[in-house]
This record gives C-alpha cells, structure tokens and sequence, in this order.
C-alpha cells in the first residue's frame, strides 16, 4: 500500500518547462488593458494566476471594483494568449516527468494536478509538453481561489470526491518546485517533495525544509520509494 493516498504534481518548473511564457502572457494582457507591467523579476512563481494580477494591480491606485473587472478582463486575456501561443509551438516537458506520469498510471496511483494555472489552459499546456490532461484526475487550479493554500484545499476536496472518501492531508503529497509550493504543503497540513526544476536551486529549496527534495524527477526509483511503493518499469 502507498503511504499516500494522494499525490499532487505542481505544473510550471515541475511537469512543464516554460519560464518564459507565463510572464509574457500576462505582460501582453495587462498591456491589452491599459497597463505596464515589469516581469525582468517576476513575481508570480509558485503563485495561482489570480494572485498574480493581485500583486502587479496592487501597484496601481484602483478601487476594488475596478480591480475586479481587470482581473476578468486579463484573465480571459491571458487564458487566450497562452492558448494560441502553446498551439503554435511546443512546450518542453522536464526531465523524467512525463514518464513518471506515466508509470504511475501503470501502476494504479491516479495523479492529480495542483497548480496556480487556471484551469481551461492546463489542458493545451499539458497537449504542448506531450502529456494529456487525462492522466491526472483531480485537482486545485488557480481559477478556484487567489490564494495557494485554498486551492490545495480544494485540491484535496477534489481527490476525495474522485476516490469516494475522505482524504487525510497528512496522507497527501504536494510536488512542487517553488518555495510558495512548500508553504502550501505545509498549510494544509500535507507532505512535500521540492524539485529543483524550476527558478529555484536544491540549497534554496532545502532551506524551506520540505520533507524531500530530489533535482528532478528523473530518478524514478527515489520518486516510488517516496511515496512507498515499488519501483515501477
């Protein structure tokens, strides 16, 4: 029996290769609205897309509802960006992650996702990067709430929904590769594997004290002796 019963990957610098479309994204969409934005240190990594436009709107003085209709307008700016963006070139899946789905699916642990993405452009990212929205099963994306913790939680609502009972946090595993991935984990209470795959090395991850971290995921026996079941072929 695995030791979780609920196991979470991250998207962006986790499964999928691509620092450079997400800020560009939203940079040409908050551009489309009036306004400018710097990415040169961007501040969205490990960060649902709505907490993005959260942080970059803070910089102006705007009312609330204001606020709020930008965000819908760069939201759905955004999501069309990257849609015809990743439909006009590949996306790089990282190191060993697509077969690690893979060998999961093989051996019965149904993945789910649990990302800042919203959700209608996880799906074509994944296509792009040579993996399927149909491997993962449940999950928290970026549109159910601005802020990571509450979407892990809904996450986890999503798992237990999937599988039919409920699911104890302390038997899920988050995979990601940023600090903010790390934080979330531990809000809710969940285990967390870092992956150095992303903007953030092995000693920064490290100083975060995720309960594992491996550079990638390519060692695949690691990975299974992780989660506490044998290595898959």
């Amino acid at each position: 029996m695995a030791d979780f019963d609920a196991v979470f990957f991250d998207m962006d610098g986790t499964l999928v290769e691509n620092s450079k479309l997400m800020p560009a994204a939203f940079q040409q969409a908050f551009a489309a609205a009036g306004y400018e934005i710097d990415i040169q240190n961007w501040r969205g990594s490990g960060c649902t897309d709505y907490e993005v436009m959260d942080k970059y709107l803070a910089d102006y003085p705007l009312r609330e509802e204001e606020k709020e209709e930008l965000k819908e307008q760069i939201a759905a700016n955004v999501q069309q960006i990257v849609i015809s963006r990743v439909r006009n070139s590949e996306l790089k899946a990282l190191p060993g992650a697509a077969e690690l789905v893979r060998k999961l699916n093989r051996a019965g642990i149904r993945p789910g996702l649990l990302t800042g993405n919203m959700e209608v452009i996880v799906g074509p990212k994944l296509e792009s990067a040579g993996m399927s929205r149909s491997d993962f099963f449940y999950g928290g994306f970026g549109d159910h709430s601005p802020y990571r913790a509450e979407t892990a939680r809904r996450a986890i609502a999503s798992a237990a929904a999937f599988f039919g009972r409920e699911i104890d946090p302390t038997r899920a595993l988050i995979i990601g590769d940023t600090p903010n991935d790390i934080a979330c984990a531990r809000a809710v209470g969940a285990a967390v594997l870092a992956v150095a795959t992303g903007r953030f090395s092995t000693d920064q991850l490290a100083a975060c004290g995720p309960d594992y971290l491996l550079p990638d995921l390519t060692d695949h026996s690691a990975f299974f002796k992780i989660i506490g079941i044998p290595p898959i072929l």
